[in-house]
């Protein structure tokens, strides 16, 4: 069992003996969305000690239920069930909101002011210390802020997907998995943890209003610089950064394929890798024989002549060797090199291992799962996976009294069917899983009595 592990606590965690561990201990943060951008924003912030509970609706539950994704995810969080919109249900909300630290919120813009539950409400009669996360497609104002959207809507308006291509007469490429969607997961727990600070220094409470698109757009460096000053093509025309695995700026930097169908990304530019780097492709040192590769030479456009010699010889160079006999060259001669990895590579990858980056854990539903671990390594207070991702609306009862509902209370609230739950079984079932072969063992299944 992995290092990280030491701590695990089983397949489920007691909402009222959360273990005290990591830079985030004591924080306490609630989700409500059904997708990645915002729900996942807690599953990061629980790895760094943080308790974070997602709110789910009993008929909608998480998006990315049913698959791998919840349970890898999800890990050390806690779940309820309920109706929001119901009187009791907006009670339990509310009380949730007001233990709650930060709230990250990915429903349609405007959807809870409309239930009376708008950040001014919130902060004057149940939290004025809340930071409140709004997390949408295009934005909580705008023409188009109502819009429905995914991953790749942000990628799309984001003009990511105008960037990428396999050639400048191509379409436009999406790029997997999910890309909008966890970068601006990343992008609003920067903001959460900002408004917590915010709110620690001057005891108030605040919002932000965080769209997928626009984390897109800001992930486009320096493009938007030049096409708004310079050019950019007019419908129809060629789209020139759009070159695939190749550098559409930089010789010198792309993935170049090797004689074993192997491909490796090298990066020989700067002074210093390129005096090392140029002898080994067969090329002058800078300041030599050649006046187009002068003195101090750091590289150069691809477009130039000089910059297509220089790629045909690093062509040439992988072509006469494997991969690994490329990366062992370029090792040794200090070049930046990285080959693509697959899943074997991962695996077997010693910087992986050394890392603790794969770990095993057993998983509430399909038992021990091997996936990704930990990937921030804290020194003092390290961070930890204690738990496996909750079904849904397993600690339903718990917060009710952690909250301080009585048991009449919760009765009645089942009986209006305003929340629900499932055991590991019923997660299966609900989503078949042995049906659609997410078990890769029978026994999975069997324990589960299916």
């Amino acid at each position: 069992m992995s290092k990280v592990h030491t701590d695990y606590y089983g397949t489920h965690m007691k909402f009222t003996e959360y273990p005290k561990f990591g830079v985030l201990s004591g924080v306490k943060v609630v989700m409500t969305g059904i997708n990645i951008a915002g729900p996942y924003v807690g599953s990061l912030m629980s790895e760094m000690g943080a308790q974070a509970l997602q709110i789910e609706h009993p008929l909608q539950p998480c998006s990315t239920r049913g698959n791998y994704g919840y349970s890898q995810e999800h890990r050390n969080g806690f779940s309820v069930a309920i109706d929001t919109k119901s009187a009791r249900g907006q009670e339990v909300f509310k009380k949730i909101l007001g233990w709650a630290d930060i709230w990250i919120e990915s429903g349609r813009p405007g959807m809870y002011a409309k239930m009376g539950l708008s950040d001014e409400f919130i902060w004057e009669n149940v939290n004025k210390k809340l930071s409140i996360v709004h997390v949408s497609g295009y934005g909580q104002y705008g023409p188009d802020k109502d819009k429905a959207a995914y991953d790749v809507s942000g990628q799309a308006m984001g003009g990511y997907m105008y960037l990428n291509g396999t050639s400048p007469t191509s379409a436009p490429l999406k790029v997997n998995p999910y890309l909008s969607d966890y970068a601006t997961a990343l992008n609003a727990t920067i903001c959460a943890l900002s408004l917590l600070h915010h709110a620690t220094v001057t005891g108030e409470g605040d919002s932000v209003d965080i769209s997928q698109y626009e984390t897109m757009f800001k992930l486009l460096g320096s493009y938007p610089a030049d096409w708004f000053n310079r050019s950019y093509p007019a419908p129809g025309e060629p789209v020139r950064w759009r070159t695939g695995n190749v550098s559409d700026q930089a010789a010198a930097f792309s993935f170049y394929d090797c004689k074993d169908g192997g491909t490796i990304f090298i990066g020989c530019v700067g002074p210093g890798n390129v005096k090392r780097g140029f002898p080994l492709f067969g090329l002058p040192l800078p300041g030599t024989t050649d006046p187009d590769i002068y003195d101090n030479f750091g590289g150069c456009l691809i477009t130039l002549p000089v910059g297509q010699r220089i790629e045909a010889a690093i062509k040439k160079f992988c072509m006469e060797r494997t991969v690994d006999e490329v990366e062992a060259e370029l090792n040794a001669a200090g070049i930046p090199n990285q080959k693509a990895f697959g899943p074997e590579d991962i695996l077997k990858n010693e910087q992986y291992a050394a890392r603790e980056d794969i770990i095993t854990w057993t998983d509430s539903v399909y038992g021990e799962m091997k996936g990704y671990g930990v990937m921030n390594k804290f020194k003092k207070n390290p961070a930890k996976i204690v738990a496996s991702a909750p079904t849904i609306g397993e600690h339903n009862i718990e917060v009710f009294k952690a909250l301080g509902f009585d048991d009449k209370f919760i009765d009645d609230m089942y009986e209006a069917g305003e929340f629900s739950g499932m055991d590991p079984k019923e997660t299966a079932e609900r989503w078949r899983l042995k049906e659609w072969q997410f078990f890769w063992r029978p026994d999975q299944a069997e324990k589960l009595g299916l």
